[in-house]
Formats: structure tokens, C-alpha cells, sequence
């Protein structure tokens, strides 16, 4: 088997010891944990938080001495014990691999996932979305340990969504077809969605759902603040839908399976990237208009037919009948570590 150019190391066992390093945020440890379950690697789950002026300004963790944690000082920092393999996401996160990767002396092998917000030779790999300027490095010499997604990584599968599928709630199997899942965001740090954005998603899935004849089923999140899903569901009074009322069992992901067609609210990239593994109609709907990088990827996600906007089908139902591309990164992203790494599976 002959070596690819871009590999960067000997051909290696897959390491021994790897730990998703987090403040605990879900979103980030979500990615990281992705990315470790695609690799095959059994992760620990280890929790720090940098000091704020490393959030701010992570390339000083290069710096010998310098201050990593805030508060009280970690027991695995105190020991000195670092694992081979450090996975992080976010740029919070990006000061603590630097950091550890000089107090290694770059013995442990650092993945960052999302840009960091400076140099990509801080890291061993750095993961970027398309929609950051960091992505057009990618491929060029002296960065061909920067790799690029569309998408936010996850760790849906199609076997997960078939498994979870057959053990959904009565509510949700007695929807009569067309069944659309509406998974529902909120608040985040961009912006507070308000009562009258949930008011207008309501009106416009009533409209949808009489226009087409589809039942609903909706899915909130945790940052769907539940005063204003009555706004949401007063408009759909008389129509067929199910809401998920946060006790029984969540049917995220196996509601996918029943869907024939999927909403998902602007504001959750990683929803957003999840869904659109299956292939299906997935409408985008907006609670409150997306700015920068945010708009940036659903263009993306848009032109590459894998969304629509949710008011696009609106005006033109059709649009649900043309194909959706399916969107599945994974495979593709771990392959390019391990060759990265020059990783083979133990024996």
C-alpha cells in the first residue's frame, strides 16, 4: 500500500489513550465526540475551563509558564498526565490544546475542530467549516493539516435513526402521511427569538400543512423557551400535529425516520448538518434573519441542495418533489486523519 503525500507520519497503531477536552458546552462536545466515534477511538469525556484572557488570546498558551485553567487547577494537569490523542472544538477550547500540546513538547497529537481564530500550526489537525476564511488555506502547501466540512460534524447514522424509529411514542405513529418533523431552536447567542418569531414559524406551518395535507410532528429544544411554543402552536388549532412535551422519551432522531420531509429553524447549524444525512426534503425556516457565518452556511447548504427555505415552499410546494442531496461528511473527514496520522487499527 503506498503512502498518500499528505500523510505526515509513519504508519501508527491508533492511540492508546484519547480524551475530548470541554467546558462542558454540548454543541462542542457533540463534534468532538463525533469525530472520535468515526475514528473508532473510545474517548474520555475531561473537563477544563481557560482562563479568560486564553479565551481571548489562545496563541499565549505557546508561551512556557504561562497560566492555562482558571480556578482550581485540574489533577491531570497538576500530574502531568496528558493523553496521545487531544480533541477540542471551539475557539474557547483552542488555548488548552495549545497549551498541552507545549507541555508535551508536542508529544500528544492535537485535533481542533471550528477555527480557532489563529494559526493552524498551533495544531497537528485543525477541522474547519467551508463558510470560515480559514477554509481557503485548506489543501496548500504547509496547511494540508487543515481539512474543511460543509456541515457541523455529528454522529447520526442511518442505522440509529432506523433502531430509534421503531420504538416511537403512540402520539407520534398515529400522524396520519405526509408526517413533516419541525424541529424547533430558539434563543443562542446571536439573538433572543422573540414571541412574535414563534407566532410567525406557527403561521407558516399552518399554511404549509394545509397546503400540503401533512400532519406535524414537533420537536423543541432545550433552548425553545416553552411560553412561546403557545404562540406556535395557536396557529396550528384544528390541524394535525403532535408536540413533544420534554417527558417521554425524545423521538429526535428516530422521528427522521417516519418523516417524509423535515423543517429545521435557522439557528441550529448542527441540527441542520444532522438532518440533512437523510436526503430528505429539508426546509429551512427562519426565526430571526441569520447574519455572517451562519448565513453564509445555509447558502452554502442551499446551493448544494441540501435545503430550501421553508417560504420558498410555501410559494411553491413543488419544490419538496425535487431531490435533496445527502450530506455525509464523516466518512470522508475520518479517513483523512487516519491518513493524516498514518493510523491503522490495532491488531
Amino acid at each position: 500500500m503506498s503512502r498518500s503525500p499528505h500523510s505526515s507520519a509513519p504508519f501508527a497503531p491508533l492511540p492508546a489513550s484519547t480524551w475530548i477536552l470541554s467546558d462542558g458546552t454540548m454543541g462542542m462536545m457533540s463534534q468532538s465526540f463525533a469525530l472520535a466515534q468515526s475514528l473508532g477511538l473510545d474517548a474520555t469525556d475531561m473537563r477544563a475551563v481557560p482562563t479568560p484572557w486564553l479565551r481571548l488570546f489562545p496563541s499565549h498558551a505557546a508561551i512556557p509558564g504561562w497560566q492555562l485553567t482558571f480556578g482550581r487547577k485540574p489533577d491531570w494537569l497538576k500530574a502531568g498526565i496528558f493523553p496521545e490523542l487531544l480533541i477540542t472544538c471551539g475557539t474557547r477550547m483552542a488555548g488548552l490544546s495549545v497549551g498541552i500540546r507545549r507541555l508535551t513538547s508536542k508529544r500528544t497529537k492535537t485535533i481542533h475542530i471550528q477555527d480557532p481564530r489563529i494559526s493552524p500550526h498551533h495544531f497537528d489537525m485543525l477541522i474547519v467549516a467551508a463558510h470560515d476564511k480559514m477554509a481557503a488555506l485548506a489543501g496548500s502547501v504547509g496547511y494540508e493539516h487543515v481539512l474543511v466540512s460543509t456541515g457541523s460534524l455529528n454522529r447520526l447514522t442511518h442505522d440509529a435513526i432506523a433502531e430509534q424509529a421503531s420504538s416511537l411514542s403512540k402520539p407520534f405513529l398515529r400522524l396520519h402521511a405526509p408526517v413533516y418533523a419541525v424541529m424547533i431552536g430558539g434563543h443562542n447567542k446571536r439573538y433572543k427569538a422573540g414571541a412574535e418569531a414563534f407566532a410567525a414559524l406557527g403561521r407558516q406551518l399552518a399554511a404549509l400543512a394545509n397546503k400540503t395535507g401533512a400532519s406535524l410532528a414537533l420537536i423543541p429544544s432545550r433552548r425553545t423557551p416553552a411560553r412561546h411554543l403557545k404562540n406556535l402552536t395557536i396557529a396550528l388549532t384544528g390541524l394535525s400535529y403532535t408536540l413533544w412535551d420534554g417527558q417521554d422519551p425524545n423521538p429526535y432522531p428516530g422521528i427522521l425516520g417516519q418523516a417524509d420531509a423535515v423543517i429545521v429553524t435557522s439557528d441550529s447549524v448542527n441540527m441542520t448538518s444532522e438532518v440533512a444525512l437523510t436526503g430528505k426534503p429539508l426546509m429551512v425556516a427562519t426565526l430571526r434573519e441569520e447574519k455572517g457565518r451562519i448565513a453564509e452556511f445555509h447558502t452554502r447548504m442551499r446551493a448544494n441542495h441540501h435545503t430550501v427555505l421553508l417560504e420558498e415552499v410555501l410559494e411553491n410546494p413543488d419544490l419538496l418533489t425535487t431531490p435533496f442531496a445527502v450530506l455525509d461528511e464523516m466518512p470522508a473527514l475520518s479517513a483523512q486523519v487516519r491518513q493524516h496520522f498514518g493510523w491503522q487499527d490495532r491488531a
